[in-house]
C-alpha cells in the first residue's frame, strides 16, 4: 500500500482514476490545505513549462562532472569480507608440524644405522699387508687392536716438523 505523500503526490500530477480517487478524495476531507497545495503545484509546474531550457554550452563537460560526483557521493558497498580459510589456521599448521616431526622421526630411524655396541665386530675391515719406506732411514711399523677396531701406521725416522709449520 503507498503512503500519503506518494498519492498525494499522483493526485496532483492527475494519475490517480477511478476508485482509488474516490478514496483518496474520502481522505483528504481531513485535509482542507490539501486543495491549495495542488493549485501551488500546477501554477509552478505551468510557469517552469513556459520557461524555455537555456542551452548548454558543453554537454559532455557537464555530464561527466555529474557523473564524477555521483560517484564521490554515493557509498561504495564494501567488498564482503572474504571467509578465513582453514588451510592456513593454526590447527592445519599444528597437524603439518607433526606430520613433519613424524616423517623426520621415521626417516631417522629407517635410513641411519643404529651404533654397533662396543666390542663388537666391525662391518668394514682393513689389513695392512706390505709395509715399505721410501727411505732407508725410516722405519715403519704397524700396530692393530682388534678390539677398538684401530690400526696405526708407526713411521720412525722423520724430519721434526713443527706444529706451527703450515703444510701447502
Amino acid at each position: 500500500m503507498k503512503t500519503f505523500e506518494e498519492r498525494f503526490t499522483a493526485w496532483v500530477d492527475g494519475q490517480l482514476t477511478g476508485s482509488a480517487l474516490a478514496e483518496f478524495e474520502k481522505e483528504l476531507a481531513a485535509h482542507p490545505e490539501a486543495a491549495a497545495e495542488r493549485a501551488e503545484a500546477r501554477k509552478l509546474g505551468d510557469l517552469l513549462r513556459a520557461q524555455p531550457a537555456p542551452p548548454m554550452g558543453n554537454e559532455d563537460f557537464f555530464h561527466h562532472q555529474l557523473m564524477q560526483r555521483l560517484a564521490a557521493e554515493t557509498p561504495r558497498a564494501a567488498a564482503p569480507a572474504r571467509a578465513r580459510g582453514w588451510f592456513w589456521s593454526l590447527p592445519r599448521l599444528v597437524l603439518a608440524g607433526a606430520a613433519c616431526l613424524a616423517l623426520a622421526g621415521g626417516l631417522f630411524t629407517a635410513l641411519i644405522p643404529a651404533g654397533r655396541p662396543p666390542g663388537a665386530p666391525s662391518d668394514y675391515y682393513a689389513e695392512v699387508l706390505d709395509l715399505r719406506p721410501g727411505d732407508p732411514s725410516i722405519s715403519a711399523s704397524t700396530l692393530s687392536n682388534p678390539e677398538d677396531n684401530v690400526t696405526v701406521v708407526w713411521l720412525d725416522g722423520l724430519d721434526y716438523i713443527p706444529a706451527s709449520y703450515a703444510l701447502k
